[in-house]
């Protein structure tokens, strides 16, 4: 079987004697549910005292988070037992949603910390720019799939991704979202090289992206501040790094085992949204050092994960499926903890399945269902006789 893709035929090598396997990935699943408590435990640990000063009840935003699990976890099993090839067949009318959504939050959106990305649907409120990501990720796999060696033409194979591409970024660029723009630049441009695209194109294509990135900071002083205070913090007033100062302090003061679950003091209203953008924080501080890496060990071995998946499965368009879904959840996973420890500018990402938030939750599991219903489709290989 020759390969469709551009990363060489050793790289998608399967044994095609083998049957596909009745039953997902084990230790995905498992990887799926660790990540799902941790949040839970976290998201309540961190918390806790906000809410109870804002709201009168402590367990307020464990609450919501938890029915936003429930959710979640059932979008998880639909989809693992969900045909994912229909999923191209839904690929038309998927467009026309994410782009009535975007064009809507525009129109009608709540404007929240001088940015519009949430529309209200009674008591529910939902960031389209999230199922943007996830579009983006089952577009590429069924254009990548579809196109195959005609990747390598510009014209004829990449140029028409680009349209699309461009334009559901520029409608989240508008309100104003630069992470989730970069986010999507990232998963795309990684994609179309494992696809086959040519590195000169996707050279082209990244250095295109710098003068959006620019006219981006110079529209929006509260990007550029936050560049500045990356690279000299000095060169601010102190209460424009006052965040990620404090995020220092609550990841320095864990060490190595940290001060234990609960008892953290940054998240007593130092540390800004502690539940959320910087709730790594909050576990490097009370868990330390060892919390911290666990966090990071699942996160990469969810990557290592999917690209076995991604290695073993025979569609085509699982293959770019499945990649396209580890990448979804584990690079926001890594600007998010880059943010965090100070090597990448100050951005509100969230860490998948961990922060709190209904929309980005909802998505994490919804790519997780999807990655483990491939997972069902890995070949299994025929025991040998010693």
């Amino acid at each position: 079987m020759k390969a469709p893709m551009g990363m060489g035929t050793d790289f998608f090598l399967r044994d095609e004697t083998g049957k596909a396997g009745k039953g997902g990935d084990l230790v995905l699943f498992v990887i799926f549910l660790v990540l799902g408590l941790i949040g839970l435990i976290m998201v309540y640990s961190a918390s806790s005292t906000l809410a109870g000063k804002h709201y009168g009840d402590s367990a307020y935003f464990l609450k919501k988070q938890l029915l936003w699990t429930v959710f979640g976890i059932g979008l998880f099993l639909f989809l693992s037992q969900f045909d994912y090839r229909r999923l191209r067949e839904a690929l038309i009318p998927l467009t026309l949603i994410v782009f009535t959504l975007l064009i809507s939050v525009l129109l009608f959106g709540r404007k929240v910390g001088g940015a519009t990305r949430w529309l209200r649907f009674g008591p529910i409120t939902f960031q389209p720019s999230e199922l943007a990501k996830l579009f983006v990720v089952i577009y590429l796999a069924h254009y990548i799939a579809k196109k195959g060696d005609s990747l390598s033409d510009f014209w004829k194979g990449l140029w028409p991704s680009l349209v699309m591409l461009g334009l559901l970024c520029l409608l989240i660029l508008k309100e104003p979202d630069l992470g989730t723009t970069i986010m999507i630049g990232i998963i795309a441009v990684l994609l179309l090289f494992i696809g086959g695209v040519s590195p000169r194109h996707l050279a082209w294509l990244s250095g295109s992206m710098i003068p959006v990135v620019g006219y981006a900071l110079l529209r929006h002083d509260y990007m550029l501040q936050r560049i500045k205070t990356y690279i000299n913090p000095s060169m601010v007033s102190p209460a424009k790094s006052f965040q990620i100062n404090q995020s220092y302090i609550a990841l320095g003061s864990g060490g190595i085992s940290g001060m234990n679950l609960g008892e953290g003091r940054q998240k007593l209203f130092f540390l800004p949204e502690p539940h959320t953008d910087f709730i790594f924080s909050v576990i490097g501080e009370e868990l330390g050092w060892l919390g911290t890496c666990c966090v990071i060990l699942l996160f990469v071995s969810l990557l290592w994960k999917g690209a076995q998946i991604t290695r073993e499965v025979r569609d085509p368009f699982a293959q770019m499926l499945a990649m396209g879904m580890t990448l979804l959840i584990v690079m926001p996973a890594l600007m998010n903890m880059g943010v965090v420890t100070g090597l990448l500018p100050t951005k509100g990402l969230s860490l998948p399945f961990i922060s709190y938030g209904g929309s980005s939750l909802l998505m994490n599991w919804a790519a997780a269902g999807v990655l483990y219903r491939i997972s069902k489709e890995v070949p299994v290989r025929p025991s040998r006789k010693l």
